[in-house]
């Protein structure tokens, strides 16, 4: 290849490196990203050693993404119903182009085909306290499928041997299953009705995997979370098995795969240089 032809080829492929720098920024800021992250630990009636650190493990790669993370832990009932509540007035303001996220951790309850967030001051001591002392979570759900957003995602990191000593008949473990709202797509750290072993370390299987998946972008939210079953299931040996459905959520990655790009301008450029 003469000098002036390789070149013009390696100035198209400079431009096109300074073309994807510059505009991805741009096309980013124009999508809004927030997100409420709520790890609960400190239950009197049984601590959770790893909620409070899932929610900062995932807070970090949301940021990194472009999210405004507003972060909480150990809430009671009335600031979690505050904080679930100013998240959607902030929701509201957002448009069909942008995207929210809501990841809790904490101990969760269903109850009659509906599932229950605990806050740290419930008092339950019978099935007919869930529904007056922790959080109905499809009131929000719903309200948030309302708002027509490109993409509206909630990890519910709540299915665990729960340590309420509840009179009577005794609840159904795990979370039960739903329906995600349009557009929305809804994730459990274990399949519906089962309660995966307690985390041995600082941080559960589950919260790692999300925020290795998070990190490794490129996928759309439905391969993000299969990818997250998949890893899930293989380091706890088939004791843990994450779920999550979707419908119709919008075109959405955490991160672009820049790095492909770059790896495909190489090889033009090498051969350029031939």
């Amino acid at each position: 290849m003469c000098h002036s032809s390789r070149s013009t080829i390696l100035a198209t492929l400079g431009l096109l490196v300074v073309f994807a720098v510059a505009v991805a920024p741009s096309a980013a800021r124009a999508e809004q990203r927030i997100a409420l992250v709520v790890g609960n630990a400190a239950y009197p009636a049984g601590a959770i050693n790893s909620a409070a650190n899932n929610a900062g493990l995932i807070a970090q790669p949301l940021e990194a993404a472009g999210f405004e993370v507003t972060g909480a832990r150990d809430l009671d009932q009335d600031a979690l119903r505050g904080a679930l509540r100013d998240f959607l007035d902030r929701a509201g303001r957002l448009s069909s182009d942008d995207v929210a996220l809501v990841y809790l951790s904490g101990y969760g309850l269903q109850l009659e085909g509906e599932n229950y967030l605990v806050p740290i001051d419930a008092r339950l001591e019978r099935a007919i306290d869930v529904p007056v002392q922790a959080i109905r979570l499809s009131d929000y759900t719903r309200a948030l499928g309302a708002m027509k957003l490109k993409a509206s995602i909630v990890v519910l990191d709540l299915a665990r041997n729960h340590p309420f000593a509840l009179k009577g008949e005794p609840l159904a473990g795990g979370l039960a299953l739903v329906e995600p709202e349009p557009g929305m797509l809804i994730a459990f750290n274990a399949a519906p009705g089962t309660i995966p072993p307690a985390a041995e370390g600082a941080y559960s299987s589950y919260a790692k995997a999300l925020a290795e998946m998070i990190r490794e972008g490129g996928m759309p939210p439905d391969q993000l979370f299969d990818r997250v079953r998949l890893r899930v299931s293989d380091v706890t040996q088939g004791a843990e098995v994450p779920w999550h459905a979707s419908n119709a959520v919008g075109s959405f990655v955490f991160f672009e795969r820049m790095a492909e790009l770059y790896g495909r301008l190489g090889d033009e450029i090498d051969q350029a240089a031939w």
